[in-house]
C-alpha cells in the first residue's frame, strides 16, 4: 500500500471515528445514568483510553503495519490470538460503518421524509443506505489519499458544529440564569455506580474507541515514527475536550431537574429539542446538519480502517492471498474493500434484533483493546532492542493500568452484554480451531498455547460478571466493591500470565519476517 498519510490526515482519521453519532446521544444518555457526575465520567472515559492509546502509540510506531491492531496479538502469542483479534475487529469494524450510515439516514429524515420509520429503516431507506455505503466505497477504492482529504474536510466541519453547540449552550444556560441550578443539584445523584454505568452503558467509553484508526493506518504513513503516537495521542485529547465540554453545556441547559431525577428525561433528539425549546432554531438546524455529517464521516473511516484489517487477516494466512496481493493503481487492496462493503451492507438486511446485535458486536472491541497492553510489554521482554520511535516512559505501570481499565470496561458493560459477546467470540474460537486444524495439531506449542491465557480470562470474567452486583446484572451473590476487587485481581493475575506465556524470541521473529515481506519495516 502507498505511504501517503501524513500527520493531519492521520489525527483527523481518529478523531472522526471518536467524533460520529455519540456526540448525538451519548452526552444525552450518559447523562440519565449518572446525572451531573457525567461530566467527570467523560473526562474519567478520556483518561482511560489515553492508557490504552499510550501502549498503542509505542507499538503503532515500533510496527507500522496496516491493520497492525489484528497482527500484534499474532506476532506475540501466535495465531490463535491473532485470529480472534481479526475475528472481533473486522466484524464490529463492519457493523460501525452500517450504524454510523443508519444515522445518517435517520436524520435526513427530518427532510426525506420516508426513510426511516419508528426503529427501522423503510425500503426506501434502506436504498439510501446502501447507496451511502457505495459512496463510501467508492471514496476508499481511489486510495488513502483520497479517503484522507475528503475526511479531514468532513472533521473540521464536525469540530466546528460541536464546538458551536457547545458555546450556544452554555451562552443561553448563562443569559437565561439556567446556569445556578447546578448549585441545587446533587452532583453524584446515582453514586459511583452510576457513573460507572454512565461509562460502559451510556455510550461514552465507546465514543473514544476511535483512537485506533491512525494505528491500522500506520502502515501507509509517510512517516509513522513520529506521526502515528502524536495523531493517537492528540485525537484522544481533542475527544476529551470536545465532549466534555458538550457535557457541560448540556447539564447546565436543561431545564430544572426536579429531585435530581436525571434517568427521567425524554428527549428524542436533545440538542435539537432544547435549542427549540430555547427559541434558537437557527442552532437546531446546525445540529441536525452536524447530525448527517457525523455519522457520515465516521462510517466512511471505518470501512476504510476495517479493510486494513481485512488485508491484515490475509497477510496472516486466515484469510486467502488475494485479499491483500491485489491492489489498484491508487495502492488500494480492492478485494478487501469489496469484502468489507459486502459486510456492512449484509447488516442492513432487516434482521427483527439486527441492531441490538451490532451494537454488542461493536461494544466486543473492548476485548481486544486489552490485547495491547500485554503485547506491548511481550515484544519488550523478547525483543528489547528494537527501534522505537517513541519509547513509552514508565511501560510496566502504563500498561498493567491499561489492562485492569479495560476488564473493569468489559465488566461494567454488564453481564446482559458480555454473555452475548462471549458467545460471538466462541462462534470465531470454533470456526479457528476448524479451519486450522492440521496446524494446531503440527505446532500446537506455537499456534494455541500461548493465547490460552485469554480463554481462562473470558471465563473468569463471565463468571464474575454472573456472581457479581446487580448494579451490573449480575446476581449479587457478591456486592460491591468486593466483585470490582475480585475483577482487578483477576486483571493483574491475567495481565502477567499473559506476559510471560507468549511465543519465543525466535518464533515471534519467524512470525514478522515472513508476514512483512515487501513491507517497509525493519524486521
Amino acid at each position: 500500500m502507498k505511504k501517503s498519510l501524513n500527520l493531519l490526515q492521520l489525527t483527523f482519521a481518529s478523531t472522526s471515528a471518536i467524533i460520529g453519532s455519540g456526540w448525538l446521544l451519548g452526552i444525552y444518555v450518559s447523562a440519565k445514568y449518572a446525572g451531573p457526575a457525567s461530566i467527570l465520567s467523560w473526562f474519567i472515559s478520556g483518561f482511560a483510553i489515553m492508557l490504552i492509546a499510550l501502549v498503542y502509540s509505542e507499538l503503532g510506531a515500533m510496527i507500522p503495519a496496516t491493520g497492525g491492531l489484528a497482527r500484534y496479538p499474532k506476532y506475540t502469542h501466535g495465531a490463535f490470538l491473532g485470529f480472534i483479534a481479526s475475528w472481533i475487529l473486522i466484524i464490529a469494524g463492519a457493523a460501525v460503518s452500517t450504524i454510523e450510515t443508519e444515522a445518517t439516514v435517520q436524520y435526513l429524515n427530518f427532510y426525506m421524509h420516508d426513510l426511516f420509520s419508528g426503529k427501522t429503516l423503510t425500503p426506501l431507506g434502506l436504498i439510501f443506505a446502501f447507496s451511502i455505503l457505495i459512496f463510501f466505497f467508492l471514496l476508499n477504492l481511489f486510495g488513502a489519499k483520497i479517503f484522507a482529504k475528503t475526511n479531514t474536510f468532513l472533521t473540521y466541519f464536525k469540530i466546528a458544529v460541536l464546538i458551536i453547540v457547545a458555546t450556544a449552550l452554555i451562552y443561553i444556560s448563562v443569559k437565561d440564569g439556567n446556569v445556578k441550578n447546578i448549585t441545587s443539584y446533587n452532583l453524584i445523584p446515582y453514586g459511583y455506580g452510576g457513573i460507572m454505568k454512565s461509562i460502559s452503558l451510556g455510550g461514552i467509553i465507546f465514543s473514544y474507541l476511535g483512537f485506533r484508526q491512525a494505528i491500522d493506518l500506520s502502515g501507509e504513513a509517510k512517516n509513522p515514527g513520529r506521526d502515528v503516537p502524536i495523531a493517537t495521542i492528540l485525537s484522544v485529547v481533542i475527544g476529551m475536550a470536545a465532549y466534555t465540554i458538550l457535557a457541560f453545556g448540556f447539564i447546565i441547559s436543561v431545564p430544572h431537574v426536579q429531585n435530581n431525577s436525571w434517568n427521567m428525561l425524554n428527549f428524542s433528539s436533545p440538542f435539537v429539542n432544547l435549542f427549540n425549546l430555547y427559541g434558537f432554531p437557527l442552532f437546531a438546524l446546525i445540529v441536525i446538519f452536524g447530525a448527517v455529517i457525523s455519522p457520515f464521516a465516521t462510517g466512511l473511516v471505518y470501512m476504510g480502517t476495517t479493510s486494513r484489517i481485512t488485508y491484515a487477516m490475509s497477510k496472516m494466512k486466515f484469510l486467502p492471498k488475494s485479499f491483500h496481493s491485489n491492489l489498484n493503481k491508487y495502492g488500494t487492496a480492492y478485494i478487501s474493500l469489496i469484502f468489507t462493503f459486502l459486510l456492512s451492507a449484509l447488516y442492513l438486511l432487516p434482521f427483527p434484533s439486527w441492531r441490538s446485535l451490532v451494537g454488542i458486536i461493536t461494544s466486543g472491541m473492548v476485548f481486544t483493546y486489552i490485547l495491547g497492553p500485554v503485547g506491548l510489554m511481550a515484544f519488550r521482554r523478547l525483543d528489547p532492542h528494537r527501534k522505537r520511535p517513541f519509547r513509552l516512559p514508565f511501560a510496566g505501570v502504563v500498561s498493567l493500568l491499561a489492562f485492569i481499565v479495560g476488564t473493569l470496561i468489559i465488566y461494567w458493560s454488564g453481564f446482559e452484554v458480555i454473555w452475548k459477546l462471549e458467545i460471538g467470540i466462541s462462534a470465531g474460537i470454533i470456526l479457528f480451531l476448524f479451519t486450522n486444524f492440521n496446524k494446531i495439531k503440527n505446532k500446537l506449542k506455537e499456534t494455541l498455547i500461548p493465547g490460552l491465557w485469554f480463554l481462562f480470562y473470558m471465563i473468569a470474567i463471565l463468571t464474575i460478571s454472573f456472581l457479581g452486583s446487580k448494579n451490573f446484572g449480575g446476581k449479587n451473590l457478591i456486592e460491591s466493591p468486593y466483585d470490582l476487587i475480585i475483577i482487578v485481581f483477576i486483571a493483574v493475575i491475567s495481565y502477567f500470565i499473559a506476559i510471560n506465556s507468549s511465543v519465543t524470541k525466535e518464533e515471534m521473529k519467524m512470525i514478522m519476517e515472513e508476514e512483512l515481506v515487501g513491507e517497509e519495516l525493519d524486521a
